[in-house]
């Protein structure tokens, strides 16, 4: 395929897609022509597909194994690659360039209905212009310019739900625990936690705001800072379960109660959380239905051939997964009540 690319003038990618008949290509017929030509000038034989071999869907992805959420977009990937009848390739770059470049050459070798260029936590990206050979969906990942489709958690409106869950419960002093604010989720999901506040004509408290990362001890650090004030939380949304972890541990520590003195909300729904006393309310990161959603667009393509991915960001909602670290406020003041002194019910 390389002789034919040079003697073609073409990339070794177009010679790929027309020796394997791919759907979808944008290749004038005069370069098609030319590539089939040289390909039997200098007898090119290529593996009949039939012959067990499936076409592909390649993952370019720059970590696989650094956390637990690569999980779910690899898993989504595979299974839904295996249901529509396609392979399902993970490529590992490390955000290396010539990594990079040297997978995007392999790919050029082989049977690929489109790629999948994925990172393991939001942000924005600036894909190699080669991938522009197939159809190629961005996935937790976006660009500025709108070259590809993207899918995307929205964690801005995960932030919303989260927080109005806790106002809802009748807390008005609702903390949040956050990441670092160089990650896209962090600044999504506090955009999010007030714009909650606003929808509910709560004012915002920036001592409420603390900064935790996504450590045990951050959100430990976090919940004592937010104890200490003179007015503190009765609630604290987290910006991910593990920091979580930190405010059951400080709650303990500071003798709080949990649901009783204090509402929380984590964020990923690791394994973990439901093992926690109380098991942990959390919100759900829907990383396999958005790896499933891009093989699927990328699938169109081969049943519709004029189709293509269209150029939008789609985003996932985050689902509140209902747990028993959250109570109502105003079931708690009359069990509290009612506790002290049963006339005093009636009070409230």
């Amino acid at each position: 395929m390389t002789d034919i690319a040079r003697a073609c003038g073409v990339s070794q990618a177009t010679v790929s897609l027309v020796l394997n008949n791919a759907p979808g290509t944008r290749i004038s017929a005069a370069t098609r022509e030319a590539v089939l030509a040289k390909a039997e000038e200098i007898n090119y034989r290529r593996v009949n597909p039939d012959r067990g071999r499936r076409p592909l869907i390649a993952m370019l992805i720059n970590e696989a194994s650094s956390s637990q959420h690569v999980g779910g977009l690899i898993d989504g990937v595979a299974g839904a690659a295996a249901e529509l009848g396609l392979m399902a390739l993970m490529l590992p770059t490390g955000e290396d360039e010539a990594v990079e470049a040297a997978a995007i050459d392999l790919l050029a070798r082989l049977p690929v209905v489109g790629v999948i260029y994925a990172r393991l936590i939001t942000q924005a990206v600036k894909p190699p212009p080669s991938l522009a050979a197939w159809p190629t969906i961005l996935l937790n990942c976006h660009t500025s310019d709108a070259l590809f489709p993207s899918v995307v958690p929205g964690d801005l409106a995960a932030g919303i739900t989260a927080t109005l869950a806790l106002l809802d419960a009748g807390h008005q002093r609702v903390g949040f625990i956050g990441g670092d604010q160089i990650v896209e989720a962090a600044r999504e999901r506090l955009k999010g936690y007030r714009r909650a506040l606003a929808m509910r004509d709560v004012p915002y408290d920036p001592a409420l705001v603390v900064k935790g990362g996504w450590t045990i001890s951050g959100g430990r650090d976090g919940l004592h800072y937010l104890l200490d004030l003179r007015d503190p939380p009765t609630a604290v949304f987290c910006f991910c379960d593990r920091t979580a972890i930190g405010v059951y541990a400080a709650a303990a520590e500071a003798g709080l109660r949990i649901p009783e003195d204090l509402s929380i909300i984590g964020f990923d729904n690791e394994d973990f959380s439901a093992d926690l006393d109380p098991p942990l309310t959390t919100m759900e990161l829907p990383h396999a239905d958005m790896a499933r959603h891009a093989v699927e667009e990328l699938h169109r393509p081969v049943s519709l051939p004029k189709s293509r991915p269209s150029h939008q960001r789609m985003k996932f909602d985050c689902p509140l997964v209902k747990r028993r670290s959250v109570a109502s406020r105003r079931q708690v003041l009359e069990q509290s009540a009612a506790a002290a002194d049963p006339r005093s019910r009636s009070q409230l």
